[in-house]
This record gives C-alpha cells, structure tokens and sequence, in this order.
C-alpha cells in the first residue's frame, strides 16, 4: 500500500540512497514523494537524476515539504547543523545516524513531533537487511504502522528498547562485515589449498549464501544444522575441532563486544 505523505532525505550516502530504491521499488512512496538534498548538491542531483526522486536546494525547501525526515549524514555533522536542525517541523524525524542517542536527536530536533532512533545494515541495499528502532514516545497504532512499512522498504524490522540499540548495531549493524571477512578468509584457504582465485570466492560466496538461506528457512537451530552436516570423525568434525580449539566463538563474542563498546562510546 503506497502512503500519501511526503519523505525527504538529508544526506545522500550508502543507506539512504538504499532506502530510497526500496521505497520506490517496494512502492511505498513514488519517487515523486520523495526529495533529498547533499552537502555540496552534487550527489543529491546526481542520484535524483537516476531515480527520478527531486533534489532540493537546501534544508529550508526539504522541511517545509516533508512529512518524514530523514537524516543519512555523518553523525559528527549534527553540531555543525544544530541551527538548521532546530527549526525541523516535521511529523517524525527519522535518524540512521549511528551511536546517535534518542536524547541527543531531541536535543538537536526539539520541535519534531516524534524521533525515531533506527539502525539498518547494509544488507538492506537489495531488501535483505534487518532494522531495528527506538522512539521517544508512543506511538499511534497508524504511525508505527507507516513507519514499519518505510523500514521494511530494507528487510526485517524490530522494535527494541533503546538500551539494546548498541548491541544490536554490534550484531546486526557490524555483523555484515563479519560475514564478508569469513567469506574472504575461507575463500583464500580454499586459494591456498589448490583452488584457483576466482572458483574459490565464487564456492565460499555460494556456500555462505546458502548456509544463511537454509538457517533461515529451515526453523532449525544452527547448531541442530551444523550437526546434520557433521559425521563422527570426517572432514568437518576436524574443522570445527580447529575452530574449537582456537576458541572460535570466543572470538566472535570478543568481536561484537568491542563493537559495542565504540558505539556506546560514539553516544556519549
């Protein structure tokens, strides 16, 4: 169902520009509901060509006409555009900026009707991702249901408590990077034990792919799956006694803890 309202964007980088194909190829809004603008103007005009989506002049232009806002700049840009910022009107104010807290967006957004605090992944450039989000009141049953039906334009959507929202960027905002460095390293030891470069990324993406895909449909726990793979003694009970014995989760675990121990610093 496409929604009468208006979007805008502010800032045009990866996320956003990921957003907005999936709201108009899931055709939750036309692109003619949709405008941005950019820093310099360039990549807003650039991308509005291609999309067909509007590209404005400047802020003034984008709050007088949206709905919706969101924010996809840097989130170290927010104190240079608190005076800007400051006379955001709109209904609800959406934020992909990460580590930002509820508490800071209203700081900054103090006459927006309702923030909302959301952290997609990357994924969500082919409609693949999950996203989480945290308001700073309740929300009207119509409202939560507009705004779930604009994130899921990127995958899955979860309402958390806010406290969560770190952890979650450690697992699910971070984690894509994990995945992408598993599949390059298994890609290189399958180089290195014979495979030639470019069979040995096109078998490890495949075999990720489809790994994911079945843990995902089959409603089995990974472990049950990694079970049914394994036989006593054969060739992938060897591998996992190598990722056992080099404390494999461990590591993992170590990995999203310091993840989300910067973005609770990148809150502060």
């Amino acid at each position: 169902m496409s929604l009468s309202s208006r979007i805008g964007f502010w800032g045009t980088g990866n996320m956003a520009k990921a957003m907005i194909r999936g709201l108009i190829a899931n055709e939750v809004f036309s692109a003619e509901q949709i405008s941005c603008i950019s820093k310099s103007g360039t990549s807003s005009q650039l991308f509005a060509a291609e999309t067909g989506i509007r590209s404005l002049k400047n802020h003034t232009e984008l709050i007088s006409e949206c709905d919706y806002l969101v924010l996809a700049f840097k989130p170290f840009q927010l104190e240079t555009l608190k005076a800007e910022l400051k006379s955001v009107t709109c209904k609800t104010v959406l934020s992909v900026l990460a580590g930002t807290k509820l508490e800071k967006l209203n700081h900054y957004c103090p006459k927006a009707q309702s923030v909302i605090r959301t952290m997609p992944n990357t994924p969500g450039r082919i409609g693949e991702g999950i996203t989480a989000y945290c308001s700073n009141a309740s929300l009207p049953e119509t409202e939560k249901t507009e705004l779930e039906q604009i994130l899921a334009s990127l995958g899955d959507v979860v309402a958390i408590n806010e406290p969560l929202m770190d952890v979650f960027t450690a697992v699910a905002g971070s984690g894509p990077a994990y995945v992408f460095e598993f599949i390059a390293a298994l890609a290189e030891a399958g180089e290195t034990e014979g495979l030639p470069p470019d069979m040995a990324l096109s078998i490890a993406k495949q075999t990720i792919f489809g790994a994911a895909a079945l843990a995902k449909g089959s409603g089995e726990h990974p472990e049950v799956l990694r079970d049914q793979v394994t036989s006593k003694g054969g060739t992938t009970a060897a591998g996992l006694d190598v990722m056992a014995e080099g404390k494999f989760r461990q590591l993992i675990h170590n990995t999203v803890k310091a993840a989300k121990s910067r973005s609770i610093e990148m809150g502060k």
